[in-house]
């Protein structure tokens, strides 16, 4: 499990990321009708894992903190944290 802090800055990097991942593959359909089946696969399942990770680290840093600030309670936070990893884990 990840107990790490995710800071706003970090999410927005992420989407960064995927935000460039989709931006290339539209790029590569847009300018190459022989562009390369294989490498684009690649591409879309990295934009895809890295979508994964995004909404993971956003579902704890956001929904941790709304719960603790306003129910108090660490043992709801592990119990939430078990919960979105279980959401998340399934492929």
């Amino acid at each position: 499990m990840h107990h790490m802090t995710t800071s706003k800055t970090d999410l927005i990097n992420r989407l960064s990321r995927i935000e460039g991942q989709v931006g290339a593959l539209k790029r590569a359909l847009e300018t190459n009708e022989n562009a390369d089946c294989a490498r684009i696969l690649i591409q879309v399942k990295a934009a895809s894992a890295g979508l994964k990770r995004f909404a993971e680290a956003f579902s704890r840093a956001y929904a941790k903190r709304c719960v603790v600030e306003q129910k108090d309670s660490a043992r709801f936070a592990t119990e939430l944290d078990t919960i979105i990893s279980s959401v998340y884990s399934l492929s």
